[in-house]
């Protein structure tokens, strides 16, 4: 008895020691400065018959959305940027399932709130075909006049009732699928003054996080352990 104490108990030494020299399974996934394989858009209504007026200035060290949204606060008014993951002209899915937090270095003026979206692909509902059908997943970020350096955590993000809505899915469907990333986007938050300009200059813009699959395996590993030397000490 006292041997194969000793085995196990060596064991789950070993085990914590291997835990302890693995290095960590860090994930970081930059979006600005722009990476192979991304592309990026700014957008306003005018295409819909709108009067907001949007441009993006693409520089070496920042990212610059400057805005109008439409005076007429009796109908929707939107702008702003997406990234898209494509390869070859076709949807390319970002894996963020170890994503804990979104990291954004920016400078604003004339806006004090934005909504970050991350759009998922859904297969009880996504059609590639209807960006609408992209499962959304989106925050509201607060922001104060002048640089900052804001991390959010990826936990906080959610899915509306609206989405729900508009896509009539079942609102049991609650997986966040982040495995399958195909967008992200950035517009202006809901209370957004009209007809005044904005600026947006972005520095950075990542996605970073660290795997926990070394810690789980561990876990499994010393509860194995645990229940062989209770079975031990139960055979005694």
């Amino acid at each position: 008895m006292k041997k194969s104490s000793r085995i196990l108990a060596g064991l789950a030494f070993l085990g914590l020691l291997i835990f302890l020299v693995v290095p960590n399974q860090e994930f970081y996934e930059t979006l600005f400065p722009l990476r192979e394989n991304t592309e990026i858009v700014v957008y306003d209504d005018q295409a819909d018959g709108g009067n907001s007026v949007a441009q993006m200035t693409l520089l070496d060290s920042s990212l610059v959305l400057e805005c109008k949204l439409n005076a007429n606060t009796g109908r929707d008014a939107w702008c702003g940027l997406i990234w898209t993951f494509t390869h070859e002209k076709e949807y390319h899915y970002q894996n963020w399932t170890f994503v804990d937090s979104l990291i954004l270095e920016t400078e604003t003026m004339g806006i004090s709130e934005i909504l970050i979206k991350v759009w998922t692909y859904d297969p009880d509902v996504t059609l590639e075909t209807d960006k609408k059908t992209f499962r959304l997943l989106i925050k509201e970020v607060p922001l104060k006049e002048g640089q900052k350096r804001i991390a959010i955590p990826f936990e906080s993000f959610y899915t509306p009732d609206y989405w729900y809505t508009q896509t009539k899915t079942n609102r049991n469907l609650t997986k966040r699928h982040q495995e399958t990333v195909a967008k992200v986007e950035i517009t202006p938050g809901w209370h957004t003054p009209r007809d005044s300009v904005f600026r947006i200059s972005i520095r950075n813009f990542s996605a970073k996080g660290v795997s926990n699959v070394p810690f789980g395996i561990l876990l499994a590993y010393l509860t194995i352990l645990m229940m062989a030397a209770i079975g031990l000490r139960q055979k005694k």
